[in-house]
Order: C-alpha cells, then structure tokens, then sequence
C-alpha cells in the first residue's frame, strides 16, 4: 500500500472511531433521558392518582374528579390486596403483573409486558402504616420508537459524513502530496541530468519547504562531489600523461638506437616509472585519507629539517598538525620544485602557528609568480613541472593539502611565495 493510501486509510479509520464514539455518546444520552422522561412522567402520574385517594383508616377510596379519565389510563389502586380500582382494556398479563406489584406495595419501578413501564407507591394511613398501593403504567413505545429512528438517522448521517470526510481527505492528501510527488520526480530528473538545478524555497517555513531545503542541500552537495571528481581525474590525466609520453618515447627512440643510447633510454624509462609510480602511490593515498580521514598528525618542525638546500626558520614551537608525513612531503614536492627552479639563491622556509593552525611559508628570492596568474596556478595545464620534480604539480598538491584538512595559498611578494595550512593537533606539542 502506497503512503498516499495508509495515509487515507489511518485518517479514515480516526474519522470513523470518533463518529462511532459520538455516535455511541449521544445514543446513550439520548437513553439516559428517555428514561429520565419515563420515569418523571410515571412519578407524575402517581402522586395525582394519591391525590384523588381518601384513605379511612385501612379504608381507601378513589375520589372522583377532573382528570380521572387521563388517570384512571392504566392505573391500579389496591386496598391491602383487593383491588379497589383497575383500568379497562388492558391484557390479563399486564394486568396481573401490576395487581403482584400493588400487593407488594414496594415503591419503585418495573418493566411491565411488552412495552410498558411500571410504577408502585404505596398508599398509607394517618399512623404510617401501608394500607394499600397505586400502580401506574406508561407506554414506552413511542420514546423507544423515537430511539431506533434517532439511531437510524444517526448512522445515516454518519455514513454520510465518512464518505464526505474521506472524499475531502483524499483531495486534501492528493493536494498536499503533489508537490511532494513534483518535486521527487524533478530531483530525480535534475540528478541525472542537471544537478545546478534548485527548488530554491527560501528557508523552511513548514515540512514541504524544510524537505525542499534538505533536497537543494543534498543536490548541492551531490554535485560539489561530482565537480569535485571532474577536477581530480583532469589532475590525474595530466598528472599521469607526462611521464607515459616520456615512457613511451624513450622506449620508441630505444628500439634503433645504439647500446649506449638504448641504456640511456632504459636509465630514462626506469626513472619515469619511479616518476610515475609515486605519482600513484599518493594518488592512492589521498584516496585512503579521503575514506578514513581520522588517522595520523605530523611534527611539522621534524619534516621541515628533512628538507635539503633550505633555510629554516620556526617561529616558537608549533604543534603537531593533522596530516600524514607521507602526503605532506608529496604534496610540499612540487612546491619546494617550483622554489628551486626560481629562486636566484636561496629558499627559505618559515614555520610558525596560529589560531589553531600550523603554518608552513616556502620563500624564493626569485621574480616571483606573475599577479595576474592568481589561483589559476592551481589549475591542471598552467604550471609544467621540470624534469626531475615529483611530478604532482600544483593542483595535486593543493589536493593532497586539502585531503588532510589544510590549504596551500599564494603569499605576497617579493619573489615566490607559497603558504601551507594545516590544523593543528590538540595535544602536546613536540619536543
């Protein structure tokens, strides 16, 4: 069953127990004070059918007077346990249960034969004592007549009222589920062909504009990791295209060379593929840092005095930064590469921290990067790298950066200037 369906189902189910329990409710009222009618009207009757009586000692008489045809409408009046007075043109049945009930002289009400309902008071003398009983009786027939009709109409009504409550539910449902439905098939729609596309509901003010919101949240991110995986494997098809060409070249230019030229080209080859393996290797791991990005932190000071041919200033004592050595020294590769390559005499590294976060500067007092290059020197195709570098480039090492937490930057001039961020481990610093 559809949610569209449970939902009329459960809406319809609720809409007929509490119609059942009105109904229920008021047919019950309604007995209540039918029975209430009943038993004033009897109660009536029988205090002026006492009034007419004379009662003589244990002598009791009926007093003739204005309404005694009204009262004498099935009405008993017993002295003792003859019976002084009884109506005309009732059953022998009705008639003798009602002469037991006077006899007995117990006040109360009785369920007569049939639909008769049945009242005793007892008639006493000057002393208190019981010298007789009136019964009175009443028809309930027609207030019985008046239930079955109020409970037939009542049900009708009821009916009624449940096919009018679940037609409404169900436009009400198809209304408010519309949208829900549209907007599931343009998600689906847009997810396979366009994900810039956005509900674009403004801020949730109810549950359909709160699931458009988390929908436009989710399309967002959907296609941030989908630009996001276009732009690595550009990196890594120019990242990897170099050292196949040169792979394939030297192998080429092997095959009618002499033995010397051919263990040159050999030499060569054996490089590209070192050249080409550690490009795989962190290309591998940035993927494990992608999937488990828990893991390692790195003693930025200890890395930095791994480096040869640099200057190295820290600023104090920085902590330990988030990151796995491994990717840092890949990733610092091609920055370190670009220095050397620049720099008229000397590259200077500087290494300080703030604000929860471990800085690393790589300086060259060369002419520096063009200004109008910008962030464009990230880009897969700017910046080649020269013969001998790690082969990552920029993109990759602002992607191996960024895949432990931190971003590289241009710094500010003179000459070139790199800036690595990486956040800084809560925890003791190192020694």
């Amino acid at each position: 069953m559809s949610f569209r369906n449970r939902l009329l189902v459960t809406s319809l189910v609720t809409l007929a127990l509490g119609l059942g329990a009105l109904l229920l409710v008021g047919n019950v009222l309604l007995d209540v004070r039918v029975h209430h009618e009943t038993s004033t009207e009897l109660r009536t009757r029988a205090e002026g059918l006492l009034a007419t009586l004379v009662v003589d000692g244990s002598r009791v008489s009926v007093r003739e007077g204005a309404n005694d045809e009204v009262l004498d409408r099935r009405a008993w009046v017993l002295e003792g346990s003859r019976v002084v007075e009884r109506p005309e043109n009732v059953s022998s049945k009705l008639d003798a249960t009602a002469v037991r009930l006077g006899r007995a002289a117990q006040a109360g009400e009785h369920d007569g034969p049939g639909d008769v309902s049945l009242r005793v008071e007892p008639v006493r003398g000057r002393d208190g004592r019981v010298v007789g009983a009136v019964v009175v009786g009443i028809s309930t027939e027609p207030l019985e007549d008046l239930q079955q009709v109020v409970l037939l109409g009542s049900l009708v009504l009821a009916l009624l009222v449940l096919l009018a409550g679940g037609l409404a539910l169900r436009r009400a449902i198809d209304r408010a589920l519309e949208p829900v439905a549209r907007m599931t098939a343009e998600a689906e729609d847009w997810g396979a062909h366009d994900l810039d596309r956005r509900f674009g509901m403004g801020p949730p003010r109810d549950e359909l504009t709160g699931l458009a919101a988390t929908l436009d949240g989710l399309l967002a991110r959907i296609a941030a990791s989908r630009r996001h995986e276009q732009r690595f494997a550009a990196e890594v098809a120019h990242e990897l295209r170099t050292p196949v060409a040169g792979i394939r070249g030297r192998a080429e230019l092997a095959i009618d060379d002499d033995e010397d030229a051919r263990t040159e080209a050999l030499t060569s080859i054996v490089s590209q593929s070192e050249r080409l393996t550690g490009a795989i290797d962190t290309l591998l791991a940035v993927a494990r840092r992608e999937l488990d990005p828990s893991a390692s932190a790195v003693d930025m000071v200890s890395l930095a005095r791994e480096i040869p041919d640099v200057e190295l200033v820290v600023d104090g004592t920085p902590p330990l930064a988030e990151g796995e050595p491994d990717i840092i020294r890949r990733a610092l590769a091609p920055l370190l590469d670009n220095a050397h390559r620049h720099a008229s005499s000397r590259v200077t590294l500087e290494l300080s921290s703030s604000a929860g976060t471990v800085q690393l500067a790589i300086r060259d007092d060369g002419p520096g990067m063009s200004p109008a290059l910008g962030e464009s020197a990230f880009d897969p195709g700017t910046r080649g790298t020269s013969p001998g570098s790690a082969g990552l480039g920029l993109p990759l090492s602002r992607r191996l950066i960024h895949s432990c937490g931190g971003t590289i930057t241009l710094g500010p001039g003179p000459g070139g200037h790199f800036i690595l961020t990486l956040p800084a481990v809560h925890g003791p610093t190192p020694e």
